[in-house]
């Protein structure tokens, strides 16, 4: 597929307030089983990461701020109206962004290559059979850095 004729992925929040899209494969599918995002959730967090400025939104955002489990901030941005969680930004890996999978509009089969805080993962849910690494705590910068995928796709 060129560059020019490449596939825009696209979703929104569950009101229709707030949209996205970006154009390339995700850089990491990833499933993170931190107790952060088991509250936040519901549940482990199944998720893409790619550059924000990759991302295109459309609609106004909120966002809340805590100190994740890395020690550094992790910025959640969400949908005023609604509450749906559009991308959380952890300051550690700047400028990556985390889309929650289930927000596109089909357009991708979800495939995580990588589990962070598997340590804390709910014993009901099971490793992925396209997990190629997985990590007891969030990893390292550098570690996942070797995780990314798609770099061809980017300028």
């Amino acid at each position: 597929m060129t560059k020019e004729n490449r596939m825009k992925y696209s979703g929104g929040c569950l009101c229709g307030s707030v949209n996205f899209s970006f154009p390339h494969d995700p850089m990491m599918q990833f499933k993170c089983h931190c107790k952060i995002c088991q509250k936040v959730f519901g549940n482990s967090l199944h998720a893409m990461a790619m550059p924000l400025d990759e991302l295109e939104i459309s609609g106004e955002l909120a966002k809340h701020t805590i100190v994740g489990g890395s020690g550094n901030d992790l910025h959640y941005n969400f949908c005023p109206t609604c509450g749906t969680f559009i991308y959380n930004k952890p300051d550690l890996l700047d400028p990556m962004v985390y889309l929650p999978a289930g927000l596109l509009d089909g357009q991708i089969e979800f495939s995580p290559t990588v589990e962070l805080w598997t340590a804390q993962k709910p014993s009901y849910i099971v490793q992925s059979k396209t997990t190629k690494a997985a990590f007891e705590d969030n990893a390292t910068t550098e570690r996942l850095m070797q995780m990314l995928e798609n770099l061809d796709q980017r300028g």
